[in-house]
């Protein structure tokens, strides 16, 4: 005869699923914005070995316009400094979801443990 779960534990195993999709979600981002970043500093990196008379090109779209080196530089190092702020953010943000994740992943297994179930 099987056992049915608690509500208490099954709505703790659904928190534990939400709480686990967030996590990847927030690691795409983290990877999304990690790839971004370092797109932004390879271009700062060629930028800085260029003359400051070359011609330089900013892509919008499919159009390509015309910018002077300068210009470039400080929008691409304001991209960088928020991207900056919003990886450490996510990481934060990853941090914490971690632990919430552990901390609830041993409840449910204490819970588990006590109605003397276990989860295939």
């Amino acid at each position: 005869m099987a056992q049915s779960i608690p509500p208490a534990l099954e709505q703790e195993l659904r928190k534990f699923e939400n709480l686990r999709k967030q996590y990847e979600s927030f690691q795409m981002t983290n990877q999304t914005m990690q790839q971004e970043l370092n797109e932004v500093n390879a271009t700062l990196d060629e930028l800085k070995k260029q003359p400051d008379d070359v011609t330089t090109y900013k892509s919008v779209g499919s159009v390509m316009f015309e910018v002077d080196k300068s210009k470039l530089m400080d929008d691409l190092d304001d991209r960088q400094k928020t991207l900056e702020m919003r990886l450490a953010s996510t990481k934060k943000k990853l941090e914490k979801l971690s632990t919430d994740l552990q901390e609830l992943q041993n409840k449910i297994q204490v819970e588990l443990g006590k109605q003397n179930l276990r989860l295939q």
